[in-house]
């Protein structure tokens, strides 16, 4: 008799506690930033912005004439739509520019400069922890230039297979308009360039349904 009774509580509290959680899913606002999304609403959010990139791999420059005082801080941009659906987990396509590093070339009273941009394509997977604060992490290629300035002007292209990884937080300003604050990890696995950014953009929900 008590084992029944004991039972019978214990599936009444479950039930209650589902009931609960499926009702406070259902009253939840559905803005640029939250975690939990109303059922059956979907959206793409773009964000776009930039701000400035630390290098901070090793510049392989052997060779005479070499200024070896190398520009490691540079500006950076992204461009990210996101496809958010009536989960946490997201799932989207990054783009964007990197300049990665530069140095100066000098023989003699001739004078030049190498600089090393990026172009990432990228799968990218996101996940809200908080209802402002989300994670990324991407996987794809870059186009890798570098820019030679000695003499003429020369460019190298070649592509290699890279990642990122970011968290962001997101203020927003209206339900469908936030602004975003990120701190991305960015590395070209197959030349080893990597370093680390910081970023302010704009995020934009952009098409609901």
């Amino acid at each position: 008799m008590y084992s029944n009774k004991k039972w019978t509580l214990i599936l009444f509290f479950l039930a209650s506690f589902f009931v609960t959680i499926k009702l406070a899913a259902q009253d939840a606002k559905d803005t640029i930033s939250d975690n939990v999304k109303v059922k059956g609403k979907y959206s793409f959010v773009v964000y776009a912005g930039g701000g400035l990139f630390q290098y901070m791999s090793s510049v392989g420059s052997s060779g005479t004439g070499i200024n070896t005082s190398i520009v490691r801080l540079h500006p950076t941009g992204t461009f990210r739509v996101m496809w958010f659906p009536d989960h946490r987990l997201r799932v989207g396509i990054e783009t964007g520019y990197n300049d990665f590093y530069s140095y100066k070339l000098k023989s003699g009273n001739t004078t030049g400069k190498v600089l090393l941009t990026g172009i990432p394509l990228l799968v990218v997977w996101s996940m809200a922890i908080t209802k402002r604060i989300n994670v990324y992490a991407g996987i794809g290629s870059y186009l890798l230039t570098t820019h030679l300035n000695y003499n003429g002007k020369v460019e190298s292209k070649t592509s290699g297979l890279g990642l990122n990884g970011s968290v962001n937080y997101v203020q927003p300003i209206s339900s469908k308009f936030g602004i975003s604050a990120e701190l991305k990890w960015t590395e070209v696995t197959q030349t080893r360039d990597y370093g680390l950014s910081a970023q302010l953009m704009l995020a934009w929900k952009f098409l609901e349904w």
